[in-house]
């Protein structure tokens, strides 16, 4: 059976509502790509209106084509990111071939499973705004294409025909949405939550956007230092350390390939190294935002783990499963200590940690031995280092590109870099001189929020240092961007950027969003199987006892299913007087034998219609239609008996099986 045309209004309605479906998915998209969905959309709209249907071949061509330039932006992963963008993609060229009330309803339906899949991405408040505003619009929509396919049957009642315009349907959606609260709050609240998902998906890696991966190679993350999003929110429970004591280790690099660092396997297995603290610990909370990776950022260095994270051989903390999602992790660190390599593992360390490829940076070797050679010691060496960093170089965003010698072309020709080219030369050096040295990735600073009162470590504060092995002292810090940059130290990312007026007006604002978005993370994100047990153990209940907890699931769904079935016979409209009913089902019957009539004709022009229509029921027809018409507009009073009769007359008229229809004219 072929299903009935949209008329112009309804395709306005489902062209405006589908892509809503995607507006969470859209700020994730390439630019490319957004531009390319808002001119196809602007294409479709004007030939859906005017009814024109692109040939077939067209509209596989187009497909085929932009799927494919697609999917080759996304380097043919197949993920969470590229399945978002080509749900987009097939949901705006829906549009042209959008005709009937079949393709809308498949249209619609497949654009709330966008909004859905737009959590898979985030799960933020601008993400539940921008979904929700997309469900009230796909229900009016589908409340416009329920009243499109009943429209045969709500044109015989002229009487009483609903409105229908975008401020109702709209209302009507989101109250629709509103009676789903409280059931929602039930399943949210006391539906039993496991550690972790039962699922997983597979999403593009994003090391690029978090700038912290398994490798290091100077000029990679330079894009980084000019993004405010955040990597984390902090709020310290003891006293607050000065900003430039803020680093937060990660990563630790220790193999080098002539270019790029990266971490060894082999020694993060070893048992964690000697550990002495030498000042009272810190304990903080950080609440730390997806990276994809298993890296969870503690402040240098870490003297305990949370639960399903460890603590590796160099002590930088893992996950053991990715952060797909906002992690809430409370940990405590020194800032004043002795790290010392484990002494089962000291030979092997030392060897490991001065390796450095042979043929690469001639230069450099040279002018390290010829430091060596005229007596410099361990700490002599890391000394003639700082100091050629401090009279010789300059710290910029945007330094030539190196090549195969890259130590050399730093050190003796570009002389200009960031915190990547620096700690790699001077980690490079200190190996040369058979110091043992490593590099260690992570952020650096933190800026104040005032309003949420908690510290926010940006993307922007992206940063890589070194630790030099020295006998007798263990591990220890050195920054060489300190003594070229100390302002990037001391000021954080912000001193990277020139200063505006605007920052400072739009400050607050931007302080306000960001606490918002902690408390979201803290309320409803941070919302776990451990913060729902403490909330169930008031009220007596055994988080381990599965019986309990579905008794208290099952009431409780009980009871918001009685407050959403009182909201709804609350909202409900009064019922239609039972006579209207009757003469509802009697026009209808009039319909069925052919009888037709605009939706805006009077009773008694519907009667003599169907009478000429119908003569041998003419008779009554019309007597029952002036019954009608005498009570409900010219006043006549009916008794209960002469209500009833009128009902049941209305309710039991048939059209004779035998009776043949007058043809109508031509």
């Amino acid at each position: 059976m072929k299903s009935p045309a949209l008329d112009r209004r309804r395709f306005l309605w489902c062209a405006i509502a589908v892509p809503t479906g995607t507006l969470a998915i859209l700020p994730t998209l390439p630019l490319w790509l957004s531009l390319l969905l808002v001119l196809l959309w602007a294409i479709a709209l004007p030939l859906g209106l005017r009814r024109i249907t692109l040939p077939m071949p067209v509209r596989v061509t187009v497909t085929l084509a932009i799927s494919f330039a697609l999917l080759s932006s996304y380097g043919f992963r197949f993920g969470r990111d590229t399945g978002a963008a080509l749900i987009t993609l097939l949901l705006v060229l829906k549009l042209f071939e959008l005709r009937s009330i079949r393709d809308a309803r498949s249209a619609i339906g497949f654009s709330m499973f966008a909004a859905m899949a737009a959590f898979l991405l985030d799960q933020g408040p601008s993400m539940l705004l921008l979904s929700g505003l997309a469900c009230i619009l796909l229900l009016a929509a589908l409340a416009e294409i329920a009243d499109l396919e009943a429209q045969p049957a709500t044109k015989a009642l002229p009487l009483e025909s609903p409105t229908s315009g975008w401020p109702v349907r709209l209302r009507q959606s989101l109250r629709l949405l509103l009676l789903a609260l409280p059931l929602a709050a039930v399943g949210f609240f006391l539906f039993p939550r496991l550690a972790q998902p039962l699922w997983g998906f597979p999403g593009r890696a994003s090391e690029p956007r978090m700038g912290l991966s398994d490798e290091m190679t100077p000029g990679d993350i330079a894009e980084l230092f000019l993004d405010d999003s955040p990597a984390m929110r902090v709020r310290f429970l003891d006293a607050v350390p000065n900003p430039e004591q803020m680093y937060w280790r990660g990563p630790v690099m220790t193999q080098f390939d002539g270019r790029t660092w990266s971490r060894s396997r082999f020694l993060e297995r070893a048992l964690p190294e000697q550990f002495e603290p030498l000042g009272p610990p810190i304990r903080y909370e950080i609440t730390q935002e997806p990276t994809g990776r298993n890296y969870v950022m503690a402040l240098d260095v870490p003297v305990s783990d949370a639960a399903e994270v460890g603590m590796t051989n160099s002590r930088f903390l893992l996950s053991k499963r990715p952060l797909d999602d906002v992690q809430r992790f409370e940990l405590a660190s020194v800032l004043d200590y002795r790290l010392d390599a484990t002494p089962r593992y000291l030979t092997t360390m030392q060897q490991r940690m001065t390796e450095l490829p042979e043929g690469f940076n001639p230069r450099t070797r040279e002018l390290i031995q010829r430091w060596r050679d005229e007596g410099t010691d361990d700490r002599g060496m890391i000394q003639r280092a700082l100091t050629l960093f401090n009279r010789e170089f300059v710290y910029t965003l945007e330094p030539p590109i190196l090549h195969r010698h890259s130590v050399d072309e730093f050190l003796f020709d570009t002389r200009a870099g960031y915190c990547e080219h620096f700690s790699s030369a001077f980690t490079v050096m200190m190996r040369m001189a058979h110091i043992p040295a490593r590099v260690v990735t992570g952020y650096q600073g933190a800026y104040y929020n005032a309003v949420g009162d908690h510290w926010v470590v940006r993307l922007s504060d992206a940063h890589a240092w070194s630790e030099v092995w020295l006998r007798g002292e263990g591990w220890v810090r050195v920054d060489p961007t300190s003594v070229v940059a100390p302002e990037r130290i001391e000021q954080g990312s912000d001193s990277l950027r020139e200063a505006s007026s605007w920052r400072s007006v739009v400050r607050p604002l931007l302080d306000t969003a960001d606490w918002l978005r902690r408390s979201w993370n803290d309320l409803v994100l941070g919302f776990d199987a451990a913060r729902q047990q403490r909330l169930l153990q008031p009220l007596g209940i055994d988080p381990k006892s599965w019986r309990q907890i579905g008794i208290l699931l099952a009431v409780a769904a009980g009871i918001a299913l009685l407050v959403t079935i009182w909201l709804l016979r609350r909202a409900a409209p009064p019922p239609r007087d039972p006579l209207l009913r009757a003469w509802d089902h009697f026009v209808t019957q009039l319909r069925r034998a052919g009888t037709r009539w605009r939706a805006n004709d009077a009773p008694r022009t519907i009667s003599e219609r169907a009478a000429r229509r119908l003569p041998r029921s003419a008779e009554q027809i019309r007597a029952l239609s002036e019954r009608f018409i005498a009570w409900r507009y010219a006043g006549q009073e009916l008794d209960t008996e002469a209500r009833r009769r009128l009902q049941q007359d209305l309710r039991r008229f048939r059209i004779p099986k035998d009776h043949v229809p007058r043809k109508r004219a031509a």
